[in-house]
């Protein structure tokens, strides 16, 4: 096994003997050699110190300490920093991530543009496995480094690109990762299909059920598969059969959720950590929204409360997208009957799939999500949801979904915003934060003022521009090419975590010395109490004393510290990853903000021109208070409170909006 100092002298080499033997060797009589762009660019030579980056992954069920995200992340931090002719360009990393899902893997994605910006020219990772276990996204992104002059090493594999002889042997062993990655989906779609077809499906606590206890909570089958039995807890299931029975009497979900709320009767989730998914908001820690509407109509969808088990509900078709599909008749499926105790009879389980059907072919489900430009944006500030969009085609309205819940809870009083008034607010973000304006906008959203989108006709009311104005569309490009062109997020990572470790070694040591210093105080104590050792005085157990308080001070003080700048690296770890998403939007915001004029002229292009469709570039997150009062998390880490004094709202369906919309339809047809 190579030792660091070997591992570290093949990382430094860029331009390797085999590398330019393979490019400039003597070509053998009647050979024909055609020398790539890839291979010629791999030969130029770097000048100064090399900027070497570490790529780490790991999956959030790892239990191997050896393949441990702090494990890996010490050991790339402590040996790009000690390399004297190294420049470390951070270390780049996604935790809990699989490797053949390259979207959600921000570390990676930042990896690679990095690499496109010239910003990196080597990498080091610990396995082709970690890098990725897609054979496609791999050679991609081996094209994309020999493309830049970007070589990357392996450390497990003892493979680097700077070899270009290596490359198969990359190639090859990538595909291996990738059929590592098959094999396992294989293997679990496998044991699925000999298993279901035995009956063999492990049970669930969901409500109305708990786990057995004691010695014979498992069932343990022929081939030694076991079961975990379950239990009815005739409480919750008697809670159970009265929803049942009053679905099967046509009673409204909402009016069922409204009632156990009203009788205080807890939830299913109720007390429980909310579970989050991916690309969605949950509500604030301790808000509890009770029973609910979609939890009425999951409950009774489950014919595990008759007693059955309905097998392989879902399948993964693709196992490098790992994204599950419900399954209609692609896949068998598997009824099981009396797998466990039930709690209501199949006939009346019957009975209700039919009033739940009628429901769905009455009111209709839900189409395919759609990403809007406020999607993900708005949050409510009374529960901490992202708000939802209806009417999407027309006028569209964002909500609360937990505000719309109508379960008698009330926990979220959140008010509905039209799209319309959320883009007049934004134009007044920028006016505001920025100081556009010479005098304070009273926006009517019945005129066409600098709120509107249509300042400068005829009928637009005269506005005031600050000094300021003049140098605002300059001002905001480079706000937006620094943010893009600057962002340190590995190195400002790496410097807090040194940070945090160098208190986390302050802290070990000061109590090590208040443990040696209080044994001294305790030994000499008793040897003063017990002995009356008269070589003991007072003021020795006094120096004592001071001494275990300076310690404690110390440790209390690096404590606060420490605490602080944890606190400071989880919110920076949140904050870069919503930056990382809005990149792209932010390069198509630069595109159109270089075409503006410059001074007030370009200042109203760009309140004019600024829809909905560039609210992702500048704005990581609007906080929605009411109608009128908002709060606007920017894209440099900074926020900016919004007080509008009309609400569109206010103005639907009378006359004057009515003129108003007819003068915007104009408008629309002229442009």
């Amino acid at each position: 096994m190579e030792s660091k100092s070997d591992i570290a002298q093949r990382l430094i080499k860029t331009e390797t003997t085999s590398e330019f033997a393979a490019v400039f060797q003597p070509v053998q009589q009647g050979a024909v050699h055609y020398i790539s762009t890839a291979e010629m660019n791999r030969t130029v030579t770097k000048s100064g110190p090399l900027r070497v980056a570490a790529y780490i992954r790991v999956s959030s069920d790892s239990s191997d300490q050896e393949n441990s995200y702090e494990t890996q992340d010490k050991y790339f931090s402590g040996l790009l920093s000690k390399n004297p002719e190294w420049t470390s360009a951070g270390v780049y990393s996604d935790y809990g991530i699989s490797g053949t899902d390259k979207q959600h893997r921000t570390g990676y994605k930042r990896l690679l543009r990095h690499c496109r910006e010239g910003k990196i020219d080597r990498i080091v990772c610990k396995s082709i496995s970690r890098f990725a276990r897609n054979t496609s996204d791999f050679m991609t992104a081996l094209n994309t480094l020999h493309d830049h002059q970007v070589t990357i090493l392996f450390e497990k594999e003892g493979l680097d690109t700077a070899d270009p002889t290596n490359d198969f042997i990359l190639t090859t062993l990538a595909a291996i990762a990738q059929e590592e990655s098959r094999s396992i989906s294989s293997n679990i779609r496998w044991g699925n299909q000999k298993r279901y077809p035995k009956g063999q499906a492990r049970n669930y606590d969901i409500y109305g059920y708990c786990y057995a206890k004691g010695e014979d909570a498992f069932e343990t089958m022929e081939d030694g598969y076991q079961i975990h039995r379950v239990e009815i807890v005739e409480e919750e299931a008697a809670i159970v059969r009265r929803i049942f029975q009053e679905v099967e009497d046509g009673e409204r979900y909402s009016d069922i959720a409204r009632r156990l709320n009203y009788e205080h009767i807890p939830a299913p989730d109720q007390g429980k950590a909310k579970r989050k998914i991916r690309g969605r908001t949950t509500v604030k820690e301790g808000i509890e929204t009770g029973w609910t509407s979609a939890m009425i109509s999951r409950m009774i969808t489950l014919e595990r409360y008759c007693g059955d088990a309905l097998l392989q509900k879902t399948y993964t078709p693709d196992f490098l997208t790992h994204k599950s599909r419900i399954n209609n008749g692609e896949m068998p499926q598997y009824l099981v009957r009396d797998h466990h105790p039930a709690i209501i009879s199949r006939e009346q389980f019957e009975r209700v799939q039919k009033v739940r059907q009628g429901n769905a072919a009455r009111f209709g489900n839900r189409g395919k999500r759609t990403d809007h430009p406020f999607s993900g944006r708005l949050i409510c500030a009374h529960c901490g949801r992202a708000f939802n969009i209806r009417n999407a085609s027309h006028y569209p309205i964002w909500f609360c979904p937990t505000s719309a819940l109508n379960n008698g809870k009330g926990v979220c009083h959140a008010e509905k915003i039209y799209e319309e008034q959320a883009v007049r607010m934004f134009r007044k973000a920028f006016t505001d934060r920025f100081h556009l304006l010479s005098e304070p906008v009273l926006d009517d959203v019945t005129a066409v003022d600098i709120l509107s989108g249509r300042y400068g006709e005829e009928e637009s009311p005269r506005c005031h521009f600050d000094q300021r104005a003049d140098r605002f569309v300059e001002q905001i490009r480079q706000r937006l090419v620094n943010i893009q062109k600057m962002d340190f997020m590995e190195r400002d990572r790496g410097f807090l975590k040194r940070q945090i470790e160098a208190l986390k070694v302050t802290i070990s040591e000061a109590e090590s010395r208040r443990r040696i210093l209080t044994t001294q105080r305790d030994t000499l104590g008793i040897r003063k109490e017990l002995l009356n050792d008269a070589m003991v005085d007072g003021s020795t157990l006094a120096a004592l004393e001071n001494r275990i308080q300076e310690e404690s001070d110390r440790i209390r003080n690096a404590e606060k510290e420490k605490e602080k700048l944890e606190q400071r690296l989880s919110h920076l770890e949140s904050y870069w990853e919503q930056l990382e998403a809005g990149h792209e939007e932010r390069d198509r915001a630069l595109e159109w903000i270089e075409t503006l004029p410059e001074g007030q002229e370009g200042t109203v292009a760009f309140l004019n021109g600024l829809t909905s469709a560039y609210v992702k570039a500048f704005a990581l997150s609007i906080t929605v208070h009411d109608p009128l009062h908002y709060t606007v998390h920017w894209f440099d880490d900074t926020s900016t409170d919004v007080e509008m004094y009309s609400n569109v709202e206010d103005y639907r369906c009378t006359a004057a909006y009515f003129d108003g919309q007819r003068m915007r339809e104009k408008y629309r047809r002229k442009g």
